[in-house]
């Protein structure tokens, strides 16, 4: 049986919208092409896609088959589309699961619970209802699709990230990093979702920060690693901001190579790792001596039983032998 109609409100942004909860026909729905979700699936292509395109490519994707299952076990949805003038604002991977589910029992899915937003409502007062949603409210949306999502409001409304920021709830730093990955990549022809994180780790880096200033050459030759799948994940980098932290003349060194190309990350990494420099062997050493500082307390965890008291003599004698080769070698 359809459900009726029903009136009702929703706050956005501190103002109170008139809204209509109701069932519509799935099959009169569109899709949002600026849903960031379906924006990052087709950004590859140089027309606007249509709307066949845009199902065929969310049907493909996982979290999509996996709310089918849901919605199927559920007998419906939980929490209905967003709607404004039949296009889905909010909801757009719930309708590609409708579709797959209407394809094999379409009396039964046929309908799908909506909530519709009045056709008058501000661009301004969209951009926030989905910022609540998927910025600062349960953050589906990862994190390439919410900076790509600020980055195109920014740009096609002249609107300050501050204030972008502001209208969500969010902090106007973290905006502004999450845009400027956008722009790096866009910069740098590399819209690939799956590279997101390794660009933001190499922009965050102060470290590696320090030498683009002074090396024009860095941000390609990076760029083109990531592209090419060179620098295979994104805690890669930090291998190449552990080189430039050093900061020594050698450090230097190593780093122009890689910024020319004459040396991988790994390569360069490597290189610096074989110098001991990686690695502050006092601060070690003082860790070390703080956890043996209260004998005691040790003494009372080690023979806390036989098997325990043997292991730690064993792993005691090795430690004893090697500190006394470093100290024999180092002398007083």
């Amino acid at each position: 049986m359809t459900e009726q109609p029903v009136k009702d409100t929703i706050t956005i942004g501190k103002v109170k919208y008139p809204v209509t909860r109701c069932e519509l026909k799935q099959a009169d729905l569109r899709f949002y092409p600026e849903n960031p979700r379906v924006y990052s699936i087709l950004n590859n292509s140089s027309e606007d896609p249509s709307q066949e395109e845009i199902e065929e490519e969310m049907c493909k994707m996982e979290h999509v088959k996996e709310l089918r299952v849901s919605i199927e076990s559920n007998g419906g949805l939980t929490d209905p589309l967003i709607v404004k003038d039949n296009i889905v604002l909010e909801g757009n991977s719930r309708l590609a699961a409708y579709r797959i589910l209407n394809k094999t029992q379409p009396a039964k899915w046929g309908l799908v619970k909506c909530m519709v937003l009045p056709s008058d409502i501000s661009d301004e007062a969209v951009f926030t209802l989905l910022g609540q949603y998927h910025i600062i409210g349960r953050k589906d949306w990862e994190p390439f699709e919410q900076a790509t999502y600020l980055f195109r409001r920014s740009t096609q409304t002249k609107t300050p990230i501050a204030i972008l920021a502001r209208d969500l709830g969010v902090s106007a730093k973290k905006a502004e990093q999450m845009v400027d990955v956008v722009k790096f990549m866009k910069m740098n022809n590399d819209v690939e979702k799956k590279h997101w994180s390794h660009y933001e780790e190499y922009l965050k880096n102060s470290s590696i920060k320090k030498f683009r200033e002074t090396s024009p050459d860095m941000d390609a030759t990076i760029a083109s690693a990531i592209k090419s799948g060179e620098i295979e994940k994104a805690s890669d980098i930090r291998c190449l901001g552990d080189v430039a932290k050093v900061g020594d003349k050698q450090s230097k060194t190593l780093m122009q190579k890689v910024a020319t190309g004459d040396l991988t990350l790994y390569e360069a990494y490597e290189k610096m790792k074989a110098t001991g420099k990686l690695v502050n062997v006092v601060k070690e050493l003082k860790k070390h001596r703080i956890f043996y500082s209260d004998p005691d307390s040790l003494i009372k965890q080690i023979n806390v039983s036989e098997d325990t008291r043997q292991q730690a003599v064993f792993e005691i004698n090795k430690i004893w032998r090697s500190l006394k080769k470093i100290k024999d070698a180092i002398g007083n």
